[in-house]
């Protein structure tokens, strides 16, 4: 999950776009040839029908957004967080961002991921 900073360095908004939907109940060939061209025109995409039930998505964003209400210091803590400008020239504000692995023994070994943020397992 990314999270926009809440200090923004430019001042105009910029329109959201229409990120492209990828349905996983669709045919294996072709929900592959989706995610290959979502990625290549946008580099992003929206996943439904992936059967991860609303609530595990509600607690996910709930504690990545207590995560990235907490001070810098304590961000900075945790190994696999992040925070760059971005933009063209740096210009377009900052990005935050924290990298989990997929692989749960490999996120048991980090020390600071069981507690920060608090409701991690």
């Amino acid at each position: 999950m990314v999270a926009a900073s809440p200090i923004s360095i430019r001042s105009e908004k910029i329109s959201p776009i229409d990120l492209p939907m990828v349905d996983l109940t669709g045919e294996r060939s072709m929900v592959k040839k989706l995610i290959v061209k979502a990625c290549e025109e946008y580099g992003f995409f929206n996943v439904i029908n992936h059967g991860v039930p609303r609530d595990t998505i509600a607690k996910m964003e709930e504690a990545a957004f207590d995560f990235f209400a907490k001070p810098m210091a304590q961000k900075k803590q945790v190994a696999l967080y992040g925070c760059k400008n971005i933009g063209f020239n740096g210009d377009m504000g900052e990005v935050e961002y924290l990298l989990l692995s997929a692989t749960p023994p490999s996120v048991a070994h980090l020390k600071n991921i069981s507690n920060v943020p608090s409701n991690f397992s």
